[in-house]
């Protein structure tokens, strides 16, 4: 018997009827119905405040596209810092809150031990450089009173925050939008030794300090620099502390004055030696080529010529004697 088309359709729709209604249904149902707990916001929390019982409060709410990683538990937030303003009925997601402080400027967060943060007047406009200055930017301050001077202690200052006069920081890394007036630099603040901060007082109550830009976005040059300034506020500070740096040149003229002292001493020593041990002129161990032996010669010659004259004296007078006796000889002879 041949089955009627249609009828196989109807039963085909009956069968997935039955599908839905004791299946799909049952599923989706669990799914939207699903209840979880939830931490909710009661009163509006401002950035930078803290996560409490007084501004919040658990829930039961559906679980069905609740956005992921909501706190389910007020053990999961309380005591932490609102990184965002929150309203009534908003949920606390991880992105909002902080386990640490927030303020206005998160640089002040993180203060190396030893240094300071402080800030410096812009007087003028040329003197903060045309409010261009960046948090980060390595400056050199100059100070101006009767006549523009460098100061020793502030060649290499980093930059952490450039204020407004209402303490605002200001954004310079951006263009303001065309309803937006922008913000005009106010006051700097530097990242500073506190010999470094003692200076910058002394220059915000006498003359006007200028700022310079040295470095931006060029990290490695920006330590090399700041390295650089700490070994000056050593020399200038705490000289004590100084390791002695050795002179390769000064170690080269001391050798080569050991050198020549010493062929010096070899030199003079020579003719001292000869001098304390003259050979003797018949001495069978002179050499013929000794200096010493060259130096009798003339000693011999010397005793040669004074020979001399006693020799002719002596050949003088027996001469004399022989003409003596000889006239003496004639005279008889005569008589």
């Amino acid at each position: 018997m041949k089955l009627n088309n249609r009828f196989i359709f109807g039963l085909l729709s009956l069968l997935l009827a039955a599908v839905t209604a004791f299946v799909a249904l049952p599923v989706i149902a669990r799914q939207t119905n699903g209840k979880t707990e939830a931490v909710r916001v009661t009163a509006p929390i401002l950035k930078g405040e803290i996560v409490s019982t007084d501004n919040t409060e658990t829930v039961e709410v559906g679980s069905y596209n609740l956005p992921s990683g909501t706190a389910r538990s007020l053990d999961d937030v309380k005591g932490l810092y609102a990184t965002a303003d929150l309203f009534p009925g908003d949920y606390i997601l991880p992105a909002k809150v902080s386990p640490v402080p927030i303020s206005s400027d998160t640089a002040l967060n993180s203060i190396p031990s030893g240094k300071v943060a402080i800030s410096l007047t812009i007087q003028t406009l040329a003197a903060g450089l045309s409010d261009k200055l960046q948090p980060g930017d390595i400056i050199r301050i100059y100070h101006f009173l009767d006549v523009a001077v460098e100061v020793p202690e502030l060649r290499f200052v980093r930059v952490l925050s450039v204020t407004d006069s209402g303490g605002v920081n200001v954004d310079n890394t951006r263009e303001p939008l065309e309803d937006e007036e922008k913000k005009q630099s106010a006051t700097i603040t530097v990242l500073a030794s506190p010999e470094q901060a003692r200076t910058i007082t002394l220059l915000e109550n006498d003359g006007i300090a200028h700022v310079a830009l040295v470095s931006r976005g060029n990290e490695k040059l920006a330590e090399e620099l700041l390295a650089e300034q700490e070994h000056t506020l050593q020399e200038i500070y705490f000289p004590e502390t100084l390791l002695p740096e050795e002179d390769p040149a000064a170690g080269d003229d001391s050798t080569d004055t050991d050198t020549g002292s010493g062929d010096g001493e070899a030199a003079n020593s020579e003719p001292a030696a000869s001098g304390e041990n003259p050979p003797e002129s018949g001495s069978p161990d002179a050499e013929p080529n000794d200096g010493s032996q060259a130096d009798t010669g003339p000693a011999n010659e010397t005793g040669s010529g004074t020979d001399s004259p006693d020799d002719s004296t002596s050949s003088r007078d027996s001469h004399s004697a022989d003409s003596s006796s000889g006239g003496s000889s004639n005279n008889g002879n005569q008589t």
